[in-house]
């Protein structure tokens, strides 16, 4: 790699963490050209030679925010060690990293979309990869023998759908008891479709009740 291209891609890691960074503290309504621009000490024309539109920055800011979830949910499942059950394992892990900053980031944007119609855009096609990452961390983290199971699908769908509900209503709650409980009773049901027959080849296609990339 050649210093100038060395240099190119600092350039372009620095704007991205100051991008982060000021979604992490202070929102997306703080998440301006402008503010990552002086945040980063940049000119205008440094920062547009590396994102000349929203759309690109946001592409890149969400396929940084799951690389970074990604390394914390490895992280967080190496921490406990492969003696921990399989599947509490891969729920710990799962819950932990979604509590990140980088996870509630990624939140954060999902949350402006709602009223920011270029931004939903953007995130539409961004979260098609995002979305097929972080079904390859998930099935990683549960395992071949889970992961073959005729009711995984369902299984892997509505676990990332629990733990998002859970992760989001934290702000409400004073303690971690009903996460704790709420990830109890999860596996505890998981542990249950694992064991019951399945009814046909397979409960539902991978698109039913799709949550990573709908």
């Amino acid at each position: 790699m050649t210093s100038r291209e060395a240099q190119r891609q600092a350039t372009r890691a620095r704007i991205l963490d100051t991008a982060i960074d000021l979604l992490i503290r202070r929102g997306y309504p703080a998440l301006t050209t402008v503010a990552v621009q002086d945040a980063a000490d940049l000119s205008r024309g440094a920062l547009l030679h590396h994102f000349p539109t929203v759309a690109a920055l946001t592409k890149a800011l969400v396929e940084t925010l799951v690389h970074r979830n990604e390394l914390a949910a490895r992280a967080a499942a190496d921490r406990l060690g492969p003696d921990t059950d399989p599947l509490d394992r891969a729920l710990a892990a799962l819950y932990e990293s979604m509590t990140r900053p980088s996870a509630q980031a990624e939140l954060e944007l999902w949350a402006a979309a709602r009223t920011d119609p270029e931004l939903a855009a953007a995130l539409e096609q961004a979260e098609r990869a995002a979305g097929r990452d972080l079904y390859r961390v998930v099935d990683d983290l549960f395992g071949p023998d889970i992961v073959a199971h005729p009711r995984y699908p369902t299984i892997r769908n509505l676990t990332i759908t629990v733990l998002r509900g859970t992760v989001a209503s934290r702000v409400l709650r004073t303690s971690d008891t009903s996460v704790r409980t709420t990830l109890r009773e999860w596996a505890d049901i998981i542990r249950l479709l694992l064991t019951e027959e399945s009814t046909s080849s397979g409960d539902a296609p991978e698109s039913a009740g799709r949550t990573a990339d709908s």
